[in-house]
């Protein structure tokens, strides 16, 4: 069936396929709620009570089914006038009516289930809705499509005003592509990653695990191996960090590998488009407009290969989660460079003189440091635990290095049109927020602080904010005025 041959005046429901998907979302629900009554019936005593369980779990189960299956039959979509309108419900009817220029992006989503069925789960992203975006679960890959191309067309053929034209999310014109991203740069990607953060999920599934083995009676066999094990002593616990550290690191790359396999970042009209995935594949535009603030940021490990990771701040009206960025991993300094040129222009960076935070952010955090572990240090000296001393001086030397760095990196600049806040640690890490984003601007000071004629400057936009730590009140008091009228004048819109 051809594109244009698609009557979306007249009501649809979703593609079949949507069936299992919902039901396989309710399932997941009901097994997340019911995780620890299962254990307790898999690990348990068993009883009269355990047979009430399952058999309420196989009621729940079935109503599910048979709810989503309702709830998929009274689903309805359609296209009237200069709106899309969503009809749904199961006991109560509601109707939905989403205008064309509310609608900021549509895209796509395809897991191994919409792959084999070749559907996509279509998600409309709304400008000022209460709620993230409307999903359609399971929608025909070429009934999506041309969904999507007729309300882009009819979007920016309303001639209402002026500024309805200028915010069309995409065009249907050349794609650009910024870089493609091939299997060996994805597995370099995935092999320097941050793995302390697979090392916390590891540590946060293991605490889980203990937790549940305390409700179920199952701990105190669980400790009795423990100390069997440790009196394998230096040669067990040597093991366990080699496989922490291994773990740490597999996770880190397959998730990396999975999330971004066959990466391809693009350009079209006034939008980024990122698509990839190995198991899911996702299609996300993001609008120029939707565009808040653009930072990157490396490791020591990334620095050696030469890439950064990149990310596309956007606006959100509730919820300013992590699912309002667009993450492009493994951007070389030329991708960043013409990321900059596409959205703001390279003349917009001229006149950036950077300044310094003041130098008493690094004293006050070592001082403070300092009193909590050199007490301990002479404590553990005190009792000859000679080995012990000298791991936590060699850890408040890390901290230390770790502080200076942090506030070696930390500068800031801003002109006409950019404000430019530098920082990182080991890695560097810089944010791009051009003026006339700034929804409002804060001045926050400690009493240390206040004695010291220093404040922190904390910046707010629609995805988040971003703060300076640490200058001197003259400045930030000059800095906010300067600001807030460049905003105000400003007749570019934040969304």
């Amino acid at each position: 069936m051809k594109k244009n041959s698609y009557d979306f005046s007249l009501p649809m429901r979703q593609s079949s396929v949507a069936i299992l998907m919902i039901v396989w979302k309710t399932y997941k629900i009901i097994f997340r709620q019911a995780w620890p009554i299962l254990l307790l019936y898999a690990f348990g005593k068993s009883g009269d009570n355990n047979v009430r369980v399952i058999i309420g779990l196989a009621v729940i189960a079935v109503a599910g089914m048979v709810y989503s299956i309702i709830n998929y039959y009274r689903y309805y979509f359609y296209l009237r006038d200069d709106e899309l309108i969503i009809e749904s419900g199961v006991f109560k009817r509601k109707k939905l009516s989403i205008t064309f220029d509310r609608i900021q992006t549509i895209n796509f989503e395809q897991n191994i289930i919409h792959k084999i069925f070749d559907v996509v789960r279509l998600k409309i992203d709304t400008a000022g809705s209460s709620k993230e975006e409307f999903n359609f679960e399971s929608i025909g890959e070429e009934k999506a499509e041309a969904l999507r191309s007729l309300i882009l067309k009819k979007k920016k053929s309303i001639k209402s005003s002026s500024e309805a034209i200028s915010e069309t999310s995409e065009d249907i014109s050349k794609e650009e592509l910024i870089f493609e991203l091939d299997l060996l740069t994805l597995l370099k990607a995935g092999a320097v990653q941050n793995h302390l953060k697979s090392g916390g999920l590891i540590l946060a599934f293991m605490l889980w695990i203990w937790q549940s083995l305390q409700e179920i009676d199952m701990q105190e066999a669980f400790e009795n191996t423990v100390v069997e094990n440790l009196q394998g002593g230096v040669l067990f616990f040597s093991a366990l960090v080699v496989v922490f550290i291994i773990f740490s690191f597999a996770i880190s790359l397959i998730s990396t590998v999975v999330r971004h396999f066959d990466l391809k970042f693009s350009r079209i009209d006034k939008a980024f488009k990122i698509r990839g995935g190995l198991f899911t594949k996702k299609d996300i535009s993001a609008k120029d407009q939707k565009i808040q603030m653009i930072s990157w940021d490396d490791n020591l490990l990334m620095k050696l290969i030469g890439i950064k990771n990149l990310t596309l701040k956007q606006a959100s009206s509730v919820n300013l989660s992590n699912k309002k960025s667009i993450k492009v991993p493994a951007c070389k300094p030329e991708h960043i460079e013409r990321v900059k040129e596409m959205l703001y222009g390279l003349r917009k960076f001229e006149a950036l003189n950077f300044a310094p935070i003041d130098k008493r952010y690094f004293y006050r955090q070592s001082i403070i440091i300092s009193l909590i572990l050199l007490p301990i240090i002479g404590g553990l000296l005190y009792f000859e635990l000679v080995f012990q001393g000298i791991a936590v001086v060699l850890v408040l030397m890390l901290i230390m290095l770790s502080l200076y760095l942090s506030f070696k990196k930390k500068s800031y600049a801003f002109n006409n049109d950019m404000l430019v806040i530098n920082g990182g640690m080991y890695g560097d890490k810089t944010t791009i927020l051009p003026i006339y984003k700034i929804q409002s601007i804060k001045k926050k000071q400690t009493p240390y602080q206040k004695r010291n004629n220093l404040a922190n400057l904390i910046f707010y936009t629609a995805s988040g904010s971003i703060g300076i730590p640490y200058i001197d009140t003259n400045v930030v008091d000059k800095a906010i005025d300067e600001l807030l009228y460049k905003v105000e004048v400003s007749n570019k819109k934040w969304m």
